[in-house]
């Protein structure tokens, strides 16, 4: 797995989960378990893991940059 970056474009505190915008294009969803450093924030930065493991492919091991 590569590591990816973007920039948060939504985030959902009441569900926990948001979009990030991937720098190679398209949305990429996550929840905020996955990530590290703080509470993510829209146009924040990151840097991330894409796992399709499961149904649907979805960001993980995320990093505020």
């Amino acid at each position: 797995m590569t590591s990816q970056t973007g920039i948060i474009r939504s985030f959902n505190s009441a569900e926990n989960n948001g979009l990030i915008t991937c720098d190679l294009g398209g949305d990429i969803c996550f929840d905020a378990s996955s990530v590290n450093g703080g509470l993510p924030v829209s146009g924040s930065l990151v840097e991330f893991i894409m796992d399709d493991s499961s149904n649907k492919l979805q960001a993980i091991k995320i990093r505020l940059i």
